[in-house]
């Protein structure tokens, strides 16, 4: 976590010194705080402000969005007696963070997210640990109330995570009312009336193109793609593509607008695979233009960690599109 931290007082500003020994940031002084301080919402992942919560709230309200964006805010008085989780909880990792720094400075955190005050399960944190995309996180409360209230929630997943031995968790019935989560990869269509969709992220887009290919086009091969075999753009881990390939504009930016990694195989991983036992298709052409036989299945395979292929090779004017499953840590 990328930290910045505030005080006032000179022994506030003790304070941050000996808590940045501990956890390693940005100190900054008590000049130009209201400009400082807006900045550092934009660009940190954590604010430690050793200061009245009030100042805190008047300075960076304006700027609070979303629980999903927002950093992690953690408030302290000056002798660090109290570290009040201000803001980004869960998804922020604000109350991690005022645990944290409460037992460097001896003092107690102030924790005020119910989940964690009544010690119910909390999927914003489940996805947090798994690598997950939370779909539609209006949903996440309805979830949460029927949790604090030692209600039951239904899953529907291929997967099986060691937290579903929970009680309060139960297998999907499309029958019963009771609120439905639902982690997969695919689109799933469901009829209760408050469903939350976790995405897990394993998939890996491999992608070849000819040179100059514009970035919608490839943009909407991908979501063609996605579209076509059932699959959710948020399950998107990373892109992939071979060497000669790396600068060519339309793949670049096509990952950056997805905000997603781009990883570019070594073309010698690609002739050490065995193609034929994969069942990936190969091409004359693609070879002699290139020097590998398979561009996009073959990278998003090996970026993958040699995982599932669940697409290979969809073919569309100049590009090619492939997907592939990286292995799961957990049981299927």
């Amino acid at each position: 976590m990328k930290i910045a931290y505030f005080a006032i007082t000179k022994q506030g500003q003790q304070l941050t010194k000996e808590l940045n020994q501990q956890l390693p940031g940005t100190v900054y002084g008590k000049e130009n705080l209201k400009m400082n301080l807006q900045k550092a919402f934009l660009e940190y992942d954590g604010l430690v402000c050793v200061m009245a919560t009030g100042i805190v709230v008047r300075i960076l309200a304006p700027l609070f969005v979303h629980k999903q964006n927002d950093p992690a805010i953690v408030v302290l008085d000056s002798r660090g007696n109290y570290a009040i989780s201000l803001l980004s909880g869960h998804l922020g990792g604000a109350n991690a963070l005022a645990r944290t720094i409460a037992k460097f400075t001896g003092g107690q955190a102030v924790i005020t997210t119910a989940t964690d005050v009544e010690s119910a399960f909390a999927f914003d944190l489940f996805a947090q640990k798994y690598n997950m995309e939370i779909g539609n996180i209006e949903q996440l409360k309805y979830i949460s109330s029927t949790l604090l209230e030692k209600g039951k929630v239904q899953i529907l997943s291929p997967y099986k995570y060691p937290e579903f031995s929970e009680q309060f968790l139960e297998e999907y019935d499309a029958s019963c009312p009771d609120p439905v989560v639902v982690i997969d990869e695919k689109k799933n269509q469901m009829s209760q009336s408050h469903v939350l969709y976790l995405y897990p992220k394993t998939l890996w887009v491999g992608i070849g193109c000819k040179a100059g290919v514009s970035t919608m086009e490839i943009k909407q091969a991908v979501c063609k793609t996605f579209a076509k075999y059932g699959l959710v753009l948020q399950s998107t881990e990373g892109f992939a593509t071979i060497p000669k390939k790396a600068k060519e504009k339309g793949i670049v930016e096509t990952a950056r607008e997805f905000q997603k990694e781009l990883v570019i195989v070594d073309t010698e991983k690609i002739d050490q695979l065995d193609l034929v036992k994969l069942g990936v298709r190969q091409s004359d052409f693609v070879k002699k233009t290139v020097g590998v036989p398979s561009v996009s299945t073959a990278s998003a395979y090996i970026a993958s960690g040699e995982g599932k292929i669940l697409v290979d090779k969809e073919i569309y004017p100049g590009i090619t599109v492939s997907i592939v499953q990286r292995k799961m840590n957990v049981y299927q």
